[in-house]
C-alpha cells in the first residue's frame, strides 16, 4: 500500500525544476488556474475557506482534504458541510440562476486518506452543522466575490435540515425563506455557529 505523501502549504513561490530556460511559478500557475473564484468549482471551496477564516486563526487553518465526509471541522470538534450558490454563473445568463444547494446526503466514505472502493451504503447527513453560502449579487458589472458584503449565509442544524427539507437531499432559497432561520453577514457567522454548539 502507498500511504498518502504529507502535503504542506506552499507560498506560491516555489519554482518549477528542470525546465531548461524557462521560469515559472507555483503562483503563476494559481493565476492561470485559479483566478476565476467565481467559477463554479472554485466558488464553493472558496465558501469553504470563508467559513474556515470566520471560525479559526489563520495559523489553525490547515489544507484542505476534499476526501472527507465534512468541509470544516470547528474549534470543537463538529464537522461543517458548506454549500454554495450563486445568481451570477461564469457563463452568459438569459436570467439569473435559481438558488439551490444540493447534495446534502451522502454516502459515507471509507477512503482512510487515500481513495478506495467504498462499500454501498444510504445516503444520510454527515455533517452535524450545515452552513448554506449565498453569493447574492445580481449585477455583473459590480460583482465583487472577495467582497464579504455581497455574501450571505444561513446556518442550521443537521436537525433543522432534516426538517426543512422533508430528509431531502437539497434546499432552495424559496423554501429556506419561509421559516425563521434569517441570513446572517460573515462577521456574524461565528456567533450563529456557537448557538448550535450549545
Amino acid at each position: 500500500m502507498h500511504k498518502r505523501k504529507i502535503i504542506k502549504k506552499l507560498t506560491g513561490k516555489e519554482q518549477f525544476k528542470n525546465s531548461g530556460n524557462k521560469s515559472f511559478s507555483v503562483v503563476d500557475f494559481w493565476q492561470y488556474g485559479f483566478s476565476n473564484l467565481n467559477s463554479n468549482i472554485l466558488r464553493g471551496v472558496l465558501a469553504e475557506f470563508l467559513v474556515e477564516n470566520a471560525l479559526k486563526d489563520k495559523r489553525d487553518i490547515n489544507i484542505r482534504n476534499p476526501w472527507d465526509d465534512y468541509d470544516v471541522l470547528s474549534p470543537q470538534g463538529k464537522k461543517i458541510e458548506v454549500k454554495c450558490s450563486s445568481y451570477l454563473q461564469d457563463w452568459d445568463q438569459d436570467k439569473l440562476s435559481k438558488i439551490v444547494w444540493s447534495g446534502l446526503k451522502a454516502r459515507e466514505l471509507y477512503c482512510s486518506s487515500i481513495v478506495e472502493e467504498s462499500p454501498k451504503n444510504d445516503k444520510d447527513y454527515k455533517a452535524d452543522i450545515y452552513i448554506f453560502a449565498l453569493l447574492k449579487n445580481k449585477d455583473t458589472e459590480t460583482l465583487d466575490i472577495l467582497d464579504m458584503d455581497q455574501w450571505g449565509f444561513f446556518v442550521l442544524s443537521k436537525d433543522e435540515v432534516k426538517k426543512i427539507t422533508k430528509n431531502g437531499s437539497s434546499l432552495s432559497l424559496k423554501t429556506l425563506e419561509k421559516t425563521d432561520i434569517r441570513e446572517v453577514h460573515f462577521n456574524d457567522l461565528v456567533e450563529s455557529i456557537n448557538k448550535l454548539l450549545i
